[in-house]
């Protein structure tokens, strides 16, 4: 499959329509890998600013998916969509929906960089900071790599989305056994309220790689007709190998 099938059709409106459409997720993808980028700014540099402007742009990834789904209805309504254009429809809710909540996810770690800053904290001194950072690392990773999956509608990269979302899921698990024992630890309410925090971001920012993990299975389904998200890596394997 390649993007010129969204742009065959005889009707030139449709053809425009499903183009806008692909866009803008590509454009909402965007603002959400700027966030991100702002959000792991924050916590390295214990950069307030860069944390604000995260919060802000996630109302700009609101209306972003607000856009979306104004783009399929009106593809729905007054178009004759085929059965692959309904696949981009579906999809690009599908992966709006995703992105929206990866926007959501990321302004929980926003808040955390914005908390250590007017405490006047260093992010980077933070218990398991070293295991946020590889989770925001990923993410950020991941969610391009979905993100350019979506733009060439090709999927050789999509085993290796597994294999990390895997591997974040192990960072999670040590992440959150170094602030549990903090929190055992912990001496003041000063210091428990920050390791929760701590632990909400941690969490948050493997959300995002999971999220991230949607949108790959949505360019699958999109591509290839098939919803792989009940499969185990064995069998995706075998699947994306069969043409």
């Amino acid at each position: 499959m390649n993007r010129d099938e969204f742009n065959s059709h005889i009707s030139e409106q449709l053809n425009r329509n499903l183009e806008a459409l692909f866009n803008q997720v590509l454009e909402m993808g965007g603002v959400v890998e700027q966030q991100l980028q702002d959000v792991s700014q924050a916590l390295e540099n214990s950069d307030e600013a860069k944390a604000i402007n995260a919060l802000n742009l996630d109302k700009i990834i609101n209306r972003e998916e607000i856009e979306i789904d104004r783009l399929c209805a009106a593809v729905l309504a007054r178009q004759q969509p085929t059965a692959s254009d309904l696949r981009l429809i579906v999809m690009s809710i599908r992966i709006a929906v995703d992105l929206e909540r990866m926007g959501d996810e990321a302004v929980k770690i926003a808040k955390l960089a914005i908390t250590q800053c007017k405490l006047g904290g260093d992010c980077t001194q933070m218990p398991a900071y070293a295991y946020l950072k590889q989770l925001m690392v990923a993410s950020s990773s991941m969610l391009k790599s979905a993100l350019n999956a979506f733009t060439r509608l090709e999927l050789s990269d999509i085993l290796g989305l597994y294999k990390e979302e895997t591997r974040m899921d192990e960072v999670l698990k040590l992440a959150t056994a170094e602030i549990q024992a903090k929190l055992v630890e912990a001496s003041t309410s000063e210091q428990v309220a920050l390791y929760i925090q701590m632990l909400l971001a941690v969490r948050a920012a493997e959300r995002i790689t999971d999220h991230a993990l949607n949108i790959a299975e949505s360019v699958v389904y999109l591509v290839r007709g098939k919803d792989v998200r009940q499969m185990d890596e064995a069998a995706l394997a075998d699947f994306l190998h069969t043409k």
